[in-house]
């Protein structure tokens, strides 16, 4: 399967030159703001070449508000770039209800699924899953099986927010997602250079093996 792993978290011109090879971005508004709620003149030449989806980025501190993110999406509305919902992290009712204010207002956001959310928004043309990263990896694990596999039910184009790496799309029919772990912030992003994490991004051609095939193929191998 051809997944596309966009690159998050530029924020700033460096981080742009360094990102320039990927032509994937994932960007908040959040971040990306100036006075006026206007993007910074540097990065509005670089969207002309890239494929974005905008993020509000309420994961941040002194996130944007739902109302400076409607205006934001309608200035930018020309450009056509997919944008995701606001959310409200870790509160469910909450981020459903933008989803349903913002269609009602004539928006078109990508849904996010939040945990205790309604798993139906997986049947969605396209959605995105939300609340992954400070999950342990067993419960992360446990709660996208649960997802994809616990019950037959139409999967649509599925975005994972966070996530880019190759085990969990092998394991899940997804077909996209973002990180900002090439950013040398810590320890682990720095155990490897940024060119060599750049190379995690982009379009990847990425099998998809479900884990009743992964448990068959090694039933076999072990005969």
């Amino acid at each position: 399967m051809l997944r596309t792993l966009y690159l998050a978290g530029v924020n700033t011109r460096p981080l742009a030159r360094s990102a320039d090879p990927v032509r994937w971005w994932l960007l908040s508004f959040t971040l990306l703001r100036r006075k006026g709620n206007r993007l910074p003149d540097w990065i509005v030449p670089l969207l002309a070449e890239r494929r974005v989806i905008w993020d509000p980025g309420t994961f941040a501190e002194r996130a944007v508000s739902y109302l400076d993110y409607r205006r934001f999406l309608a200035s930018v509305a020309h450009r056509g770039d997919p944008y995701l919902q606001y959310d409200e992290i870790g509160d469910p009712e909450a981020t459903a209800w933008y989803l349903s204010d913002m269609r009602r207002r004539g928006f078109a956001p990508i849904p996010i699924l939040q945990p205790g959310g309604d798993p139906e928004l997986l049947s969605e043309e396209r959605m995105a899953i939300g609340g992954l990263v400070p999950m342990p990896r067993e419960m992360r694990r446990l709660y996208l099986d649960d997802l994809f596999y616990g019950q037959p039910r139409r999967i649509g184009q599925v975005h994972l927010l966070g996530i880019v790496a190759r085990e969990w799309f092998e394991r899940y029919p997804a077909l996209s997602g973002d990180s900002t772990t090439w950013i040398p912030r810590g320890p682990f992003n720095r155990t490897r250079t940024i060119p060599e994490w750049l190379r995690d991004y982009g379009e990847q051609e990425i099998p998809w093996r479900p884990p009743g095939e992964i448990q068959g193929s090694l039933f076999t191998e072990a005969m």
